[in-house]
């Protein structure tokens, strides 16, 4: 099917079944040509957390997987799958497996959570079943357990955020494991850059690759997307799936960038049933490639993220905002006064602390308030504790609100 129709099939879905976008499309437009979709309307981050079940377009009954996200106000956003979707994830997961070199005579550790309805470490999961490809599901954490299942089962693919392969890295280095002598042959990286703009590794990927020797594979992808873009052996940029999603990327005035050049990622999903989205602004800064790659492919392209409006951060492989964070920490009702400090750590991946008062402690312990968090955050933030005139100190400033986020990236 052209892309053309696949777009207007997606339109006219939506009008009919969708009760965000029935009132906001006028029926009568109809696709001639994609420069066509600038006459439809952007989506954005908060129409899906304020208008969340106004864009379901099927019966709840239909409804075989529910996805949460953490959402901008700090209220998870909830994204639901039918079979059909599903079905969906599995190709696009088994697509990027393919177009990373994985085959059946791989076996992949997939260090991603598969619960907590998390949408990645899912995806993964159906994309080797789709393939035939063995899964060892660790999860996320436990650096040790995770050797030992390396020892034990001989992956040769590892499924990860780059930050914790580094922990893994040095954890080996403390506990004397040889890890030239074992199985892993690659490494598809989740969450967080390891290149550069210009496609070489950034300092996080470049301490990876310096102490373990493999291939390295770049992703991009979103609970909203339900794609994934991956590199291929060429490491050149992650590949659209053309079939399951048309890009847009625009500059600050909403016109398409030349090839080569960077702007915001806008994406409208194709053939998915559930929550199909029109012209969803991502909010990230990408450069987009539009040229023939060197593996053949003619699929667009996107390098690294650059950047990320409106202050989103990606977290231990897990994309959130401040104010999400924020409303955790006050729903855990013990803390009398706290402050958000995101800068950048060595390797430019963002790096999250959380200053709290000291006598949170007399009511509670640090470990109750951090298993608190993970499980509303999806991950672990780094917690200080401070006396109550340094927080203070921290969160001055001249603005007439308290300030309780400070970026310094």
């Amino acid at each position: 099917m052209h892309l053309i129709e696949r777009l207007n099939k997606i339109i006219s879905y939506i009008i009919k079944n969708s009760n965000f976008y029935k009132d906001r499309i006028n029926r009568d437009l109809i696709l001639n040509s994609v420069s066509d979709l600038k006459k439809f309307p952007f989506t954005s981050k908060d129409d899906i957390t304020v208008f969340n079940d106004d864009f379901l377009c099927v019966e709840e009954t239909r409804v075989r997987d529910f996805v949460t996200t953490s959402g901008t106000l700090g209220n998870p956003t909830s994204f639901y799958l039918t079979r059909n979707d599903l079905n969906r994830l599995a190709k696009n997961e088994m697509n990027s497996l393919k177009i990373s070199g994985v085959n059946q005579s791989d076996k992949v550790l997939l260090t991603t959570t598969i619960d907590k309805c998390f949408m990645a470490g899912l995806a993964y999961f159906l994309g080797c079943q789709e393939l035939s490809v063995g899964v060892i599901r660790t999860g996320p954490g436990n650096i040790k357990y995770q050797w030992d299942m390396i020892e034990r089962f001989h992956p040769t693919v590892i499924i990860i955020v780059p930050s914790f392969l580094l922990k893994m890295i040095q954890y080996a280095k403390e506990n004397n494991i040889d890890i030239s002598r074992l199985s892993l042959k690659k490494a598809i990286c989740i969450g967080e850059p390891i290149r550069n703009d210009s496609f070489n590794l950034n300092s996080l990927g470049k301490a990876i690759k310096t102490s373990l020797d493999i291939k390295l594979h770049s992703t991009y992808a979103s609970t909203e997307m339900m794609t994934a873009f991956t590199e291929c052996e060429e490491g050149k940029g992650g590949h659209l799936q053309e079939d399951l999603l048309h890009v847009e990327v625009l500059d600050e005035s909403d016109n398409e960038v030349e090839s080569g050049e960077s702007g915001e990622v806008v994406i409208t999903t194709l053939g998915v049933e559930a929550m199909p989205l029109l012209r969803f602004k991502t909010g990230d800064i990408c450069t987009v490639h539009r040229e023939i790659c060197e593996c053949g492919r003619s699929s667009l392209r996107l390098g690294p993220v650059l950047g990320r409006k409106n202050q989103r951060l990606k977290i231990k492989g897990t994309t959130i905002f401040p104010s999400a964070i924020i409303e955790a920490v006050y729903a855990f009702n013990e803390i009398k006064d706290f402050v958000i400090e995101v800068t950048l750590d060595k390797y430019d991946s963002d790096k999250l602390c959380l200053f709290v008062t000291r006598d949170f402690l007399e009511i509670s312990s640090l470990k109750q308030f951090k298993g608190f968090l993970k499980s509303k955050l999806l991950f672990t933030p780094e917690v200080v504790i401070e006396d109550i005139d340094l927080i203070n100190k921290r969160i001055s400033s001249n603005n007439r609100k308290v300030n309780r986020f400070i970026d310094k990236r």
